[in-house]
């Protein structure tokens, strides 16, 4: 079920990756090709899933909807929904935080500190790279005076 549902997901994006606007100065390569070429990467991987499912005769039922799940989902929704009130950066480093949590496999006690400085580092990073020096337009949301 779940790899049906990636493919589907994949098929959707894909054609929304076509919406997609193209900033000036861009010419062979529009701002969807790499949302493109991730839904093709997303899609390969489910169909790999039903060929292993296949192969494997689907003898163990898997949980469909856990708490982590579940939580993961409602992180993303809300990170949409605050991107542009608390812009990129503070609105990833809250969520880099909680899927980092979700994924956990040691003692939060002990990985905690390598989790905050890695929830900090990525979006600064991403938004030097891709807002200031690709000049990719990022909400700044409420640090829009000391974004620029």
């Amino acid at each position: 079920v779940f790899s049906v549902v990636l493919i589907a997901v994949a098929a959707f994006f894909f054609f929304c990756a076509d919406t997609f606007k193209m900033l000036p100065g861009q010419t062979e390569i529009g701002p969807g090709a790499f949302p493109k070429a991730v839904c093709v990467g997303l899609a390969v991987c489910g169909v790999l899933l039903i060929i292993q499912e296949l192969r494997e005769g689907g003898s163990e039922k898997a949980e469909l909807f856990s708490k982590k799940l579940l939580i993961g989902i409602a992180t993303a929704v809300a990170y949409f929904v605050l991107l542009k009130i608390l812009g990129f950066v503070l609105d990833s480093i809250w969520v880099v935080f909680v899927m980092m949590a979700l994924l956990l496999n040691e003692p939060f006690k002990k990985a905690w500190p390598l989790m905050l400085a890695v929830s900090i580092l990525a979006p600064v990073v991403l938004y030097a790279i891709f807002g200031m020096f690709l000049k990719v337009p990022l909400p700044n949301g409420i640090l829009s005076g000391l974004l620029g």
